[in-house]
């Protein structure tokens, strides 16, 4: 322990002595460590701000369906019973039938995206109902020509949101048919908006899926897909649960003939996996700042060997170990990159706050990775500093002291 104190007032001493150079060769580890820190948060900021954007737009659901080319089997409204019945922790279930067309009202008219179901759909999007309510299961049992709509979906076909009981013309197949809104959701995020920005604007339209049939043909007897909604921690579950109820009701045991698909589940993955690889990515582009500063140390220390070859040569003359030098210059190298570390963390911290407050992204930084980027910065030290501190070691006495 007393020799550890030596081997740090000496360097202490060394760091002094060669001010401007050190603070140089600190720089390099400053700059590293601050951007480590800062991309590291910037992956986490930007993971957690994309996988809130789309919570905000997908509610947790997956998908029980049936590959038709396995079987003539269907889904209808009796299916839906039977989930609801047997199935444990289940958000909802509903049928789902989509339709794209055109949507006509008093102030303009547009594309449109119909998506009809029972009541649980309104569990498919996050964004709440803010005007009226959402269609009930009386209207869609009673095949009412109801909808719901986005609130800037209202503002682009009646100029306000205040619409609730005014009607809309939907066309689909050169069909068309008269509803009344009776919801209308708040709009999506600036996520969504950034998503659909390359396409020409289109409404979201949800109504019950049983008039579907009455007005555009579509057979609402003979389903093929099936909405399942539950809480994300349990949504797996009930998925099995649900494909397994299907599967004995409709006798497809072993026949693969029914499936089941975790939307929310895959999405995440997706994003995880693609995230995971962009955060890796820039960690990679800091870590080479790192090893350029590393490399500076091995530079300063190499000079400092030089500088110092008589001293070297008078403490092993009088009986200083090669490991006692050797010792000497890899605390140096060690202390310079533990001082410029600290303060690449300090620096970092504070950039990612500003970040934090001039963007709609929380960089976060885990104590973990703190610690790890500390440790890194001592390694790194330490490795650039072996062969100084060993080309030092090595010297012969009367050879230093012949300088």
């Amino acid at each position: 322990m007393r020799n550890i104190g030596e081997y740090l007032k000496s360097a202490i001493k060394q760091m002094k002595h060669n001010g401007s150079k050190t603070i140089m060769t600190m720089l390099g580890i400053i700059i590293g460590i601050a951007a480590v820190i800062i991309v590291v948060g910037l992956g986490n900021g930007l993971t957690n701000f994309v996988r809130d954007s789309i919570n905000g737009i997908m509610g947790a659901y997956g998908a029980v369906y049936i590959d038709t080319s396995k079987t003539s089997e269907a889904f209808d409204a009796d299916d839906v019973k039977l989930v609801e019945d047997t199935v444990d922790n289940l958000g909802g279930i509903s049928p789902i039938v989509q339709a794209a067309g055109k949507v006509k009202g008093p102030r303009g008219n547009c594309s449109t995206e119909i998506y009809s179901g029972n009541e649980s759909l309104m569990r498919v999007f996050a964004n709440k109902i803010i005007k009226g309510q959402y269609f009930t299961r009386q209207q869609v049992e009673t095949a009412q020509r109801v909808c719901v709509m986005k609130e800037d979906d209202a503002m682009k076909l009646f100029g306000t949101t205040e619409c609730i009981g005014r009607e809309i013309e939907i066309t689909v197949d050169g069909k068309s048919a008269d509803y009344t809104v009776v919801g209308v959701r708040e709009k999506m995020n600036s996520y969504f908006d950034l998503a659909t920005s390359d396409y020409d604007y289109f409404a979201m339209i949800e109504v019950p899926y049983t008039i579907m049939g009455d007005d555009f043909g579509y057979n609402i007897n003979k389903l093929d897909q099936l909405l399942v909604f539950a809480d994300q921690d349990k949504l797996q579950q009930v998925l099995d649960d649900a494909k397994e109820v299907l599967t004995v009701e409709h006798g497809l045991r072993g026949s693969d003939a029914i499936l089941a698909y975790n939307v929310a589940g895959e999405n995440e993955k997706m994003l995880n996996e693609e995230m995971g690889f962009l955060s890796k990515f820039l960690v990679a582009v800091a870590v080479i700042s790192l090893i350029v500063g590393g490399i500076g140390i091995m530079n300063i220390m190499l000079v400092s060997v030089t500088e110092r070859t008589r001293e070297i040569g008078i403490r092993k003359s009088i009986g200083a170990r090669t490991e006692a030098v050797m010792a000497q210059f890899l605390s140096e190298s060690a202390l310079i990159t533990l001082i410029g570390g600290s303060i690449g963390i300090l620096i970092g911290a504070v950039l990612s706050a500003v970040i934090s407050a001039f963007t709609p992204i929380t960089l976060t930084v885990s104590p973990g990775a703190i610690l790890g980027t500390v440790t890194l910065s001592v390694v790194i030290g330490v490795f650039f500093g072996i062969y100084p501190a060993n080309k030092a070691a090595k010297m012969k006495p009367i050879d230093a002291l012949r300088v």
